[in-house]
């Protein structure tokens, strides 16, 4: 399961209302530090097995290094929230990227369905 993100089974805990918010900067996680929440709202860690349908298996060289570099979902779509360091893996030169990428695609891939992050006062959170 390692690397699979978030398992889709998984439930969260119920974050108390006033907890968390723009003006207080603090986070909590789960024991397996796959699930985040703070006051971007929840984010879950990607599955980046190479699972086709539910990792990055799909995914090229190209995107996921433009991922990496840009802090957006295949280059184009939506942030990478928290935890994730983007702004810092963004930094490492391409070959290190592409190294990375390289390593990923050989371990097994884990058939995973992370959830969406869920945006602020989304839900009870």
């Amino acid at each position: 399961k390692i690397l699979s993100g978030q398992q889709a089974d998984q439930k969260i805990a119920e974050v108390p209302g006033g907890v968390l918010a723009p003006d207080k900067w603090m986070a909590a996680t789960n024991s397996d530090m796959t699930a985040w929440v703070g006051p971007w709202g929840v984010s879950f860690a990607a599955n980046i097995t190479p699972a086709k349908a539910t990792g990055i298996g799909a995914w090229t060289e190209e995107m996921f290094i433009k991922t990496i570099r840009t802090g957006k979902h295949l280059g184009t779509g939506r942030q990478i929230l928290p935890p994730m360091p983007w702004q810092d893996m963004g930094q490492l030169p391409d070959q290190d990227l592409k190294d990375i990428y390289a390593y990923l695609m050989t371990v097994k891939p884990v058939r995973n369905a992370v959830p969406q992050p869920i945006p602020p006062h989304g839900g009870n959170h």
